[in-house]
């Protein structure tokens, strides 16, 4: 029964979908205790990082599901979540007067370097194993697996 089960495993562990996904879960169990002390959790800390990262463009809340690939109520629930921890505000979008955007607090602002200083730990942590040339190849091929799906 051991040696059917190993072999199973074997089986899964040679499934890309499989593999990113437990990679998903592990990157999850990683950022958790660093995050922590900032009352984040990842997904929320991925949101606020983006609307950091494109503070000069209006974000709205479908940019982000589309950016993430998210649906709209787990969007709506994470951005009412940074809002009420004061995080983010909406605000009326100068171009569009029927939509929001997304903006950060002064309190975001002030914590931006930190902010951008975790996001470059959390990725150490996670391709501290792999050598500069592996990490290039690496990104490479899960951006041509992910614009191969756009079109």
């Amino acid at each position: 029964m051991m040696l059917l089960r190993g072999s199973m495993n074997d089986h899964h562990t040679n499934k890309i979908a499989v593999l990113i996904k437990k990679l998903s879960l592990e990157i999850d169990k990683l950022s958790n205790p660093i995050l922590e002390p900032y009352d984040l959790t990842n997904s929320q800390f991925k949101i606020l990082k983006y609307i950091l990262m494109n503070s000069g463009c209006p974000i709205r809340q479908a940019d982000i599901e589309r950016y993430f690939s998210m649906t709209n109520p787990t969007v709506t629930g994470l951005v009412q979540t940074l809002e009420r921890k004061g995080m983010i505000e909406r605000r009326i979008n100068p171009d569009d007067s029927r939509s929001k955007i997304l903006c950060p607090t002064q309190k975001t602002l002030g914590m931006k370097d930190t902010l951008y200083g975790l996001g470059d730990e959390l990725e150490g942590r996670l391709t501290g194993c792999l050598e500069p040339e592996e990490k290039q190849e690496l990104l490479r091929l899960l951006n041509k697996l992910l614009h191969d799906k756009e079109n």
